[in-house]
């Protein structure tokens, strides 16, 4: 027989050379409690020194192994939280961020709720977590794209679970002549790939995410800022909106860019952490 507190005891001395002690605390009662005990914390607490099963003494044992492999432990329950919707992940996809919450409550303050046939258009769906959290408040028509088959795969599946309408499609955006593929529309929303390299560390689990959906070459890092704004010069109507997650660090560069393209009204908002993260485009 397994008490929760023995295995408690176990799971911090496992992986305290590997995390902090906040961290590992975190990932007791967010996956831990939540996910593997099915327990809210109130009953957690309230449940003493409890008894647990082998099945999920296993599981427990099986998480510290894949967390001291330094791989995200959304890939081993195959699923995270995004606005409070569960969406399935794998290595195809990139993991939803709490930061992209914030974009999407921006995108739904800023819509035009008179209009439910404007159009929106999520470029680099990934997982779908943008598309659906939008489809869960609103009407309005999205078109979802994203340039890996596998991706858009899952994205495809996390639509069918939360049985929400959307046009996904595989597509490259780099590919100039793939703009004509796609209608105008009147909302770009996008959080596209914006880390260089050089800005991590070897040792980040982020090396374990499919790379194409976070690294951008040095020398180039707003190479699809630059080709979304190429598509919007052509295929955003008029008084349409783009709503860009972006990388802190290349703003000045961002904004340079977006005004060469002959936007001047740009609104920069902040993330969690009062970081620039987010800008909105209008004409």
């Amino acid at each position: 027989m397994f008490f929760v507190s023995d295995v408690k005891k176990n799971f911090e001395e496992k992986l305290n050379n590997n995390f902090s002690t906040s961290e590992i605390n975190s990932i007791w009662k967010t996956w831990v409690i939540k996910e593997v005990f099915q327990k809210s914390l109130i009953n957690y607490y309230l449940d003493g020194n409890f008894s647990i099963s082998m099945l999920h003494h296993n599981k427990i044992n099986s998480l510290i192994t894949h967390l001291l492999s330094n791989k995200p432990i959304q890939y081993f329950f195959g699923y995270t939280y995004f606005k409070d919707l569960k969406i399935k992940v794998n290595k195809s996809v990139l993991i939803p961020r709490p930061e992209t919450e914030q974009l999407v409550d921006i995108v739904l303050n800023k819509l035009n709720k008179s209009s439910l046939k404007n159009i929106i258009l999520d470029i680099g769906t990934g997982s779908g977590c943008i598309s659906i959290a939008l489809k869960k408040h609103i009407a309005n028509p999205i078109i979802a794209i994203d340039v890996s088959s596998e991706s858009m795969s899952q994205a495809m599946l996390n639509g069918q679970i939360h049985n929400v309408k959307i046009d996904f499609k595989v597509l490259d955006m780099l590919i100039v002549k793939n703009h004509q593929l796609l209608p105008k529309v009147d909302y770009i929303v996008s959080n596209p790939p914006y880390v260089t390299p050089l800005e991590v560390s070897k040792y980040s689990v982020v090396h374990e995410e499919p790379h194409h959906a976070i690294f951008v070459p040095d020398n180039n890092p707003l190479i699809f800022y630059d080709f979304i704004l190429k598509f919007a010069s052509t295929n955003l109507n008029i008084a349409g909106k783009i709503f860009f997650e972006i990388n802190p660090k290349f703003i000045s560069k961002l904004i340079n860019m977006i005004k060469q393209y002959g936007y001047n009204n740009i609104e920069i908002h902040e993330d969690f952490f009062e970081k620039k993260r987010f800008i909105v485009v209008s004409s």
